[in-house]
């Protein structure tokens, strides 16, 4: 017997499975289309605090309408208590197989991507949603424009509300996650700031075909390096690279969050003249 969630949504095959839960295609009885839908796994669905969040979550998401950030269209729990949010069904492939795939993006192309992953990010920090796992897997390319979603909010933050993890635990993916989570400098909120440095990566990543720290270190030594932005630099991988380029995203990566792009914003205006789109 198929799974049906709330006599709709019926699995029909899990796509991806992660700490918070995991995401599944399915069919909208009710349309006939087939959607996304993410669960929040069971022993965190049993915490009232979580479920809370998992609720607050989908619903501002729900409310985002972004070209560039995918669309919730539902969200709930069924009659065995199962926290669920339904989102599109996106086909394309992710960022991460693509630059597995094929390496170094053309400047133009990669440019076209950040800047619309800048804006997403600028439409969810007006929501006051800060996204703490910005990456490749989380950002998805379709095979139809508007061409770039950013996907996934398991770990996102809402102002003023804890991130959506177990209490000491450490959340995201190292390499992408801004110096002040190891060091504790910017104080215990996470703001906008957290996601510029992430994209800053994205942007290296994206213009280099490598990552800017060596992650064949101890997890211990990445943290140190990432704490004090010890970047291979890209204009060693890249020397191609204009000096406006290769200064904003350094500015991005500044290690000091004071330093970097007070907002989505602010850091889009400064690529759009770096990469000659101003």
């Amino acid at each position: 017997m198929p799974v049906v969630l709330r006599d709709r949504y019926e699995l029909v095959r899990e796509m991806a499975s992660g700490a918070m839960g995991a995401v599944y295609e399915a069919i909208d009885r009710t349309t006939g289309t087939r959607v996304a839908v993410k669960m929040l796994r069971p022993e965190l669905a049993a915490e009232a605090s979580l479920r809370r969040r998992f609720r607050r979550e989908s619903s501002i998401l729900r409310s985002l309408e972004h070209p560039a950030v995918v669309r919730v269209l539902d969200a709930g729990e069924d009659s065995d208590d199962r926290a669920f949010t339904v989102m599109e069904l996106l086909d394309g492939e992710t960022l991460e197989t693509k630059l597995a795939r094929d390496g170094a993006m053309p400047v133009a192309e990669a440019a076209t991507l950040l800047l619309a992953l800048a804006g997403a990010l600028e439409a969810i920090h007006a929501r006051g949603v800060v996204h703490g796992d910005l990456k490749p897997a989380n950002v998805f390319l379709t095979a139809t424009p508007p061409h770039v979603k950013l996907v996934d909010f398991g770990l996102s933050k809402v102002e003023g509300l804890d991130r959506l993890t177990r209490t000491g635990e450490l959340a995201g993916t190292p390499v992408y996650m801004a110096p002040e989570l190891f060091t504790g400098e910017g104080g215990r909120e996470p703001d906008a700031r957290l996601d510029v440095y992430a994209l800053g990566v994205l942007a290296y990543q994206m213009l280099a075909g490598a990552l800017p720290f060596d992650t064949r270190k101890h997890p211990g030594q990445l943290m140190f390096d990432v704490a004090m932005g010890k970047v291979v630099p890209l204009g060693s991988r890249r020397p191609e690279l204009a000096p406006p380029v290769l200064d904003a995203i350094a500015h991005a990566m500044a290690p000091r969050r004071e330093n970097r792009p007070a907002s989505a914003s602010e850091l889009a205006r400064e690529w759009q003249r770096a990469f000659g789109l101003a």
